[in-house]
């Protein structure tokens, strides 16, 4: 194999690593904040109602699992709860009374949310590969 032949593998490779996060990341994380906006809204019997709960549920994990895939974590289950924390944490913000007039505390508490959710899926992927280690090295 030559050189130029392994550098248009790579840049391909990176492109549609690229490509593949814009497509599936971005666009999947717009499909589960719009559909979990969409439920919320129809749960608190706002007058807009844009999608059926039963539609707007499935789609907001549709979104959830396309980010899985654009990040590149396919496979790694976990990790759908730092990307439902969000939704989550947010429609839990509206059940708190006077929460719905600052700007700045739903970006807060969807931060703190994600970020709490990402170090304990860390954490749990850190103690289930040391397992899996540890038992390698003890199997004859």
């Amino acid at each position: 194999m030559s050189a130029d032949h392994i550098s248009s593998k790579t840049v391909r490779q990176k492109v549609w690593i690229a490509v593949r996060f814009v497509l599936f990341g971005f666009v999947g994380l717009w499909v589960m904040l719009a559909f979990t906006v969409a439920f919320a809204l129809r749960v608190f019997d706002y007058e807009h109602h844009i999608v059926s709960p039963f539609l707007s549920l499935p789609l907001a994990l549709v979104g959830a699992l396309m980010i899985l895939y654009g990040v590149g974590e396919w496979g790694r289950w976990a990790y759908l709860w730092v990307f439902l924390s969000i939704p989550i944490s947010l429609c839990l913000l509206l059940l708190v009374p006077g929460t719905g007039n600052s700007k700045e505390l739903p970006v807060v508490v969807a931060a703190v949310a994600a970020i709490v959710s990402y170090g304990a899926v860390r954490a749990y992927y850190a103690r289930l590969i040391q397992k899996e280690t540890y038992e390698h090295d003890r199997a004859p």
